[in-house]
């Protein structure tokens, strides 16, 4: 009995070992799935899953979560990615439980041993496997010792440094390392001995390197999942952004959607709160000096100037022509996805006509909304029409804290762009932004007025895949003032 107990603590102690260097991992994996997890989280975690410890999945889940999702969105993902890094080990067919170890033992034959070669009279009681016996991944395999292996697996996985994979392709490539490092050679030399004179132990050595096969296969599934995959999504990601949003095939909508609002997030995080300066920036001299009065002019309490740093009105104005009825798309898409830090955003849209659209996107979905818009007002170019339109009837609201961004092409046909108009935007708001989706190298081409138009604006910019569109607003957000 006492041997006993020590054995259960034994594996009780290793239990608890392996759970905890899963859970490091597992905040590793979090990292890859965009969930920021600092070292203080991760000590919290750890803390949280000794206290309730590992045999609950259900309960370390919500214990986990609890710790580690600070959102609505991350709890989303959270609950994705635990499911799919902790998925639940299926039994193989005759595999003991925990409870009946020692009855199955004592009254059913093992996998092995029932794949075994009944002796025969050549044979007398030789077993053909008793050559094979004494190798440790073969005795292993054979009493379905699952310590000994998954220790096994874990060091034949740092002598392969399976940690290295980077790409969905080298998956083959990391089990074949795994297996040879686990001495699986030495079985499938004993496979090829049996396959023509004992078929019986030929099947019994296949089923054991099946079993092994796919423990191996589940270790280099999961380290990918750890450490490739994260970084081939971050590959994805970066080289989506710098597409042109023309390009996008339809098939990526879903991929682009998702980075966008991953953007937009970050942005909204970087920008969203309103930050107190009032420990920095310029120093208030007389407030500073009249406090320093009780300690004889020594100013202790150096007092600082207060500035609020407010959020700017959009007027965003977008050609929704055939040209570029695209990037408008995913301009507006942009802009109202960041609705927490830019509530103040009205929209318009032209293509001759302009007409004020601010009150579609308030009353349905920004994708339903921008259809309905490319319906109504998409036609051939006309951008005098459409800013004489926008001074009868917005111009007297622009201000000092309006910012006009407009979005196209200044490809007028030939018409009068009405740079007069232009001017007296310039000359109201606190900013005038044209984002152009064509290349820098093709302004002043052709029918485009780009060259003319820009001396009009504040900034005019080449603008036609996200990172661009990211750095220009998020350039916006950090000039408020």
């Amino acid at each position: 009995m006492g041997q006993k107990e020590q054995d259960k603590t034994t594996d009780g102690a290793h239990h608890g070992a392996v759970s905890s260097d899963q859970l490091l991992a597992f905040m590793q994996y979090l990292r890859g799935q965009k969930i920021a997890v600092s070292p203080a989280d991760t000590l919290d975690a750890v803390a949280v899953a000794e206290l309730l410890g590992y045999d609950n999945r259900s309960l370390l889940r919500n214990g986990l979560a609890s710790t580690l999702a600070k959102s609505a969105h991350e709890l989303t993902v959270f609950e994705a990615a635990f499911d799919q890094y902790f998925q639940p080990t299926m039994r193989r067919p005759g595999a003991p439980t925990a409870a009946n170890d020692e009855g199955a033992s004592a009254t059913e034959p093992s996998e092995a041993e029932g794949l075994m070669p009944a002796s025969t009279p050549e044979q007398g009681n030789e077993d053909p496997l008793d050559g094979l016996r004494g190798n440790s991944l073969f005795d292993a395999l054979e009493n379905r010792d699952d310590s000994a292996l998954s220790v096994a697996i874990e060091t034949a996985a740092a002598d392969a440094k399976v940690d290295d994979i980077s790409l969905f392709t080298q998956r083959g490539q990391y089990v074949r390392k795994i297996l040879d490092a686990l001495g699986d050679e030495a079985l499938r030399d004993a496979a090829i001995e049996f396959e023509q004179s004992e078929p019986a132990a030929f099947e019994a050595v296949q089923a054991l390197r099946e079993q092994l096969r796919e423990r191996v296969r589940d270790r280099v599934e999961r380290a990918y999942l750890i450490h490739a995959k994260a970084d081939t999504e971050d590959l994805l990601d970066e080289s989506l952004s710098k597409i042109k949003l023309g390009n996008v095939d339809h098939s990526q909508m879903a991929r682009l959607k998702r980075l966008m609002d991953r953007m937009a997030r970050k942005l909204a995080a970087r920008h969203g709160r309103r930050r107190r300066r009032y420990r920095r920036g310029k120093l208030n001299v007389g407030e500073t000096v009249r406090r320093a009065i009780p300690t004889d002019g020594v100013p202790f309490s150096p007092r600082w100037r207060k500035s609020e740093r407010k959020r700017p009105q959009i007027m965003a104005i977008c050609d929704v022509s055939g040209s570029v009825a695209a990037y408008a798309k995913f301009l507006l898409m942009f802009l109202y996805a960041l609705q927490d830090v830019l509530p103040r955003t009205r929209t318009f849209a032209f293509s001759a006509a302009l007409g004020e659209v601010s009150d579609l996107f308030a009353d349905l979905p920004v994708a339903e909304a921008i259809e309905r818009v490319n319906l109504k007002y998409g036609g051939a170019t006309d951008y005098g029409r459409a800013l004489h339109e926008f001074s009868e009837s917005a111009l007297a609201e622009v201000n000092n804290a309006t910012t006009i961004i407009i979005l196209g092409d200044a490809r007028n046909n030939q018409a009068d762009p009405r740079l007069d108009l232009l001017a007296e935007m310039k000359a109201r708001a606190k900013q005038l932004i044209w984002l152009n989706p064509e290349s820098i190298r093709l302004w002043g081409t052709g029918d485009s007025e780009m060259l003319l138009v820009k001396r009009h604006c504040h900034l005019a910019r080449e603008c036609n895949n996200l990172k661009q569109l990211e750095r220009i607003i998020d350039k916006l957000l950090s000039d408020r003032r």
